[in-house]
């Protein structure tokens, strides 16, 4: 077996354990706790509306008590409820009943770990290479859409496998054993995986039909796969929740609904509302050495799509994808294809469109975030698609976009 093989169970809810902690990073880990509360709960409350004007038909819709495993608990879902004349408890029942549905579905569909009965998902996908499979539509267009944009990095399965495992490691001897840039073993594999993920001849997904998929697999890579013990070759991994959002967000929008916004634990967000009536705040963070900083906030009206590319811990969902070591190393997801290890630009990136979803935003900008630095050149280049960029260099901020609207500081 591999030195990658993810526990099945990894990313289902556990029962709460007693766990012994090694006691030469509890510094580390109570830093970075405050860090998860500070920054997440600025892109969960602070990012929302215009609070200041205290809309009191705004509501958390949650999803329905006693639901089945779903994705919401990376997801925020905040709608003003009754302004259209409508009952407030009644639009809010009916949202929740939606959003639950969608919730349930999307868990399912995205999840790389186990098999259902009512849907054909990624599991099931990289269980049958070269197996011809029909699958929802959400799935296809998420599938297809990575594809035509040739991101070979969901083709990464097996190193994401390996981060994971070097994310939850209790010290940095452990977490050096799965790093290709502190262990030949490691760096061997990483070098090895990102030789099939180059190659459309090893792996590539096919679109032989309507909502019909093909992963193909080579026998040369299906056999290095046999003997490593890897259980996924394909994964979405840190992608995953903009693909989520998007669905979530077009499911509400297509019942009518779009008096709302929605927000991930780790940066990403979906504004409905088209009304341009709405005062919209998203929180914009930035490390400064080895701080990480509030710089202020960005203030928007009407639709909006935010993605935020970081090279530091902003939220919960980050501590299975992150690692920092005692020297202040850290390790990202953004592996990229070319060599299977992580490369960052820059500390952050947030790029946003009123055109695009979130999935599309970050496919468009991701190459830009993999480069050895931003260029302004480059990411101007975006604003032809309606794509904008907000990033910082000597710690002042940087802007493609004309019209930004920035409250600096705690205003």
């Amino acid at each position: 077996m591999g030195r990658t093989v993810k526990d099945p169970n990894r990313r289902q809810p556990k029962p709460v354990q007693k766990v012994q902690l090694s006691e030469k990073n509890v510094g580390r880990r109570i830093v970075l706790v405050v860090l998860f509360l500070a920054i997440g709960s600025g892109f969960l409350v602070y990012g929302f509306m215009n609070f200041l004007r205290g809309d009191s038909g705004w509501r958390e819709i949650s999803v329905k008590a006693g639901s089945e495993l779903n994705c919401s608990e990376d997801f925020t879902l905040k709608y003003n409820v009754g302004a259209g004349g409508v009952s407030a408890g009644g639009e809010a029942k009916a949202l929740s009943l939606i959003y639950t549905d969608a919730a349930v579905k999307g868990y399912r569909l995205f999840n790389i770990d186990e098999s259902f009965d009512d849907v054909t998902n990624l599991y099931d996908i990289n269980q049958h290479p070269n197996e011809v499979m029909t699958v929802d539509p959400v799935l296809y267009d998420a599938l297809k859409k990575v594809s035509d944009a040739n991101c070979r990095e969901i083709y990464l399965g097996p190193l994401y496998a390996s981060l994971e495992n070097l994310c939850m490691s209790n010290d940095d001897a452990v977490a050096a054993q799965f790093d290709p840039e502190k262990d030949d073993d490691a760096a061997e594999e990483a070098a090895a995986v990102a030789a099939f993920a180059q190659n459309p001849d090893d792996i590539s997904m096919e679109f032989p039909g309507e909502n019909q998929v093909c992963l193909h697999v080579s026998d040369a890579y299906q056999a290095y796969a046999a003997e490593m013990g890897y259980t996924a070759y394909l994964d979405f991994f840190w992608m995953k929740n903009a693909f989520l959002i998007d669905y979530l967000a077009d499911t509400i929008r297509g019942e009518g609904y779009q008096l709302g916004i929605i927000s991930s634990k780790d940066g990403f967000v979906r504004c409905l509302d088209e009304t341009g009536e709405k005062e919209y705040r998203y929180p914009l963070y930035h490390l400064s050495g080895n701080e990480i900083q509030s710089y202020g906030t960005m203030t928007y009206e009407g639709p909006k799509s935010i993605v935020f590319f970081h090279a530091y811990q902003a939220g919960s969902p980050d501590a299975y994808r992150y690692y920092q070591y005692q020297d202040k190393t850290m390790c990202t997801p953004y592996l990229s294809a070319a060599d299977g290890k992580d490369h960052t630009a820059a500390s952050e990136l947030i790029v946003y469109s009123g055109e695009y979803g979130c999935a599309n935003t970050l496919l468009a900008a991701f190459s830009d975030y993999q480069a050895e630095s931003l260029s302004r050149e480059s990411l101007e280049t975006l604003t032809s698609q309606n794509i904008y960029s907000i990033w910082f260099e000597d710690d002042e901020m940087q802007t493609t976009d004309e019209d930004l609207a920035v409250i600096v500081g705690n205003e």
